[in-house]
């Protein structure tokens, strides 16, 4: 039986998205008891505490007091944290525009502001900037001069063009005001899907990506598909709130290749925020289990989210060969040497540190059956 607080929190989205009205909510409220520290929490995992603040803020005469102050005072910071964020973004923008390098930033703010209508609206923690791969070298000099500190920076120092294959981005980060952490994200690719498809910038964007032209709602339509569906399958029900947004410009073309991740969100959202559009194509039985059950109960203290997510999508194809070919991919990803092999230790040749991985991980598994 579906806890009442996560009823809260799929009704809050319905009444956001305007697909139930929000005397049902009230109904709902008023006949349950409800323990709003965990709706709070829930909209923190679930990454949607202004949108839940926007619609319960409509109820202040059933919600408690002290339970609005949760979320009022996270807004609040949050808006704070949104409109400084945006004003370092431009000032780093145009410092890389002085050296050269043609970048943009994308998702985050554009992306809420755009879809949401509100930069506050949805919760984001990096800024993200696009970069063309070519310029990556002199972004990280720029930034490094600008006082931040590179994340895994030996590795790129030691061996960049492996780093470039592998990771799509390079990321950057330096304490800042009110005590947290200001991080960039550079992206010079979309994310990995671990599958044989991987899609670059200019295929879900356009060729003129980087030009500074606004991108439409059908450009995040695309790229939503790959980041929230492809790469995450829709791991909160923010990611399914984007796509619901999204959509009402649509219908979109779809390339074959993301169309199951379509069909996927689309029978999520119908379920679980009353969303009409109708998945053309059936979902995967189990698929579409798991990620229920992913959405809607509590993770295990100890979720192992990488096996997780292999399961899934193991789950989401059916042919033997297609199967095959996933466990290929994540046992090579698994295998592969990445960032925290370089940091551990200093080896002359990287097809070293394939021989030492597989020591690493072992001793990984030993330290945590202890």
């Amino acid at each position: 039986m579906r806890q009442p607080e996560v009823t809260i929190l799929l009704l809050c989205c319905r009444a956001y998205l305007q697909t139930s009205s929000i005397s049902t909510l009230c109904t709902f409220i008023s006949s349950h008891s409800i323990n709003w520290q965990r709706v709070y929490k829930l909209s923190a995992r679930h990454r949607i505490r202004p949108v839940t603040f926007h619609v319960l803020n409509r109820l202040k005469g059933i919600v408690p007091p002290e339970a609005l102050q949760l979320f009022r005072a996270y807004c609040h910071e949050f808006s704070v944290f949104a409109f400084d964020r945006k004003r370092v973004t431009e000032y780093i923008v145009s410092r890389l525009r002085q050296h050269g390098i043609t970048a943009r930033f994308y998702k985050g703010m554009d992306f809420a502001q755009l879809v949401y209508g509100d930069i506050g609206m949805r919760e984001f923690t990096d800024m993200d900037i696009i970069i063309p791969e070519e310029q990556v070298s002199t972004v990280v000099s720029v930034m490094q001069a600008e006082g931040y500190e590179m994340h895994q920076e030996k590795y790129f120092s030691s061996y960049p063009d492996h780093f470039k294959y592998h990771i799509k981005e390079v990321v950057f980060g330096k304490p800042c005001a009110r005590g947290k952490w200001l991080s960039f994200e550079f992206h010079y690719r979309p994310p990995e899907t671990l599958t044989s498809v991987q899609y670059q910038f200019n295929e879900l964007l356009g060729n003129d990506y980087l030009s500074g032209i606004p991108f439409t709602q059908e450009d995040y339509y695309r790229l939503m598909l790959v980041n929230n569906g492809a790469s995450d399958f829709y791991p909160h029900l923010r990611s399914l709130l984007d796509m619901a947004l999204l959509y009402r410009r649509g219908p979109y073309k779809t390339p074959p290749e993301l169309q199951g991740f379509e069909d996927l969100w689309m029978q999520l959202a119908a379920d679980l925020l009353g969303i009409p559009a109708a998945a053309p194509r059936s979902v995967p039985g189990k698929t579409y289990q798991l990620l229920m059950k992913r959405l809607l109960e509590e993770p295990p203290p100890a979720e192992n989210k990488f096996l997780q997510l292999a399961f899934i999508r193991l789950t989401f194809v059916s042919s033997l060969k297609a199967k095959y070919a996933i466990f290929i991919q994540y046992l090579r990803f698994l295998l592969r040497p990445n960032g925290e092999d370089v940091m551990r230790i200093r080896l002359p040749y990287f097809f070293l540190y394939y021989f030492t991985k597989p020591f690493r991980l072992t001793l990984g598994l030993f330290r945590r059956s202890r």
